[in-house]
């Protein structure tokens, strides 16, 4: 029986969306892609690679704060965080994983705004990560949210975001914080 060898010159490119659907690009100190990996060795390695955070807002400028269903400890104290934040895999761009996480947690649409405010290293869970930041809305219409996935959900305006910091600033997750200290929650 002959045994020929399937050769790849694109890989993992050439790969069907099934095989690579929990493929990671591994990506340098330039958030550029060198190397796929299994989601789990990268979160348990600590290896480099692009994540995408979502701003949503609504009609009157005020911004999305989310509890997550989660098994994590840190989620298990309550910890509000921004709606969206993800993996980008193999193959996919920020913002396409972005609208998929605006899916899969709110039921919206692509027809929703989106704008990349910047990408940017971050530090989280002690992985250095490229992180692409967008602002999506203005979200008009009823709110909804999966809640096999979402726990609690409030839309909060610029006054009430600084009352809640300065009363308990760790009621929120650390990217909530880099962002403000960026600036970039409520432009």
């Amino acid at each position: 029986m002959h045994n020929s060898k399937k050769r790849y010159d694109d890989f993992p490119y050439l790969l069907d969306s099934e095989t690579r659907k929990n493929l990671v690009e591994i990506t340098d100190n330039n958030g550029l892609p060198f190397l796929l990996m299994p989601e789990h060795l990268v979160k348990k390695k600590k290896m480099h690679h692009r994540i995408i955070i979502v701003l949503l807002k609504d009609k009157k400028n005020r911004v999305l704060f989310v509890q997550k269903h989660s098994n994590q400890t840190q989620n298990a104290k309550n910890i509000w965080e921004f709606p969206c934040h993800g993996i980008v895999f193999a193959g996919e761009s920020a913002e396409g994983t972005a609208y998929a996480e605006l899916r899969t947690h709110f039921y919206i649409d692509d027809s929703i705004k989106m704008k990349e405010i910047a990408t940017l290293p971050y530090l989280q869970d002690d992985i250095y990560v490229m992180a692409t930041i967008f602002y999506a809305g203005p979200h008009y219409g009823t709110f909804r949210y999966n809640e096999d996935t979402v726990k609690d959900a409030m839309f909060v305006d610029k006054d009430e975001f600084a009352g809640l910091l300065a009363y308990d600033p760790d009621m929120f997750n650390p990217i909530i914080k880099w962002a403000h200290r960026a600036n970039w929650i409520y432009k």
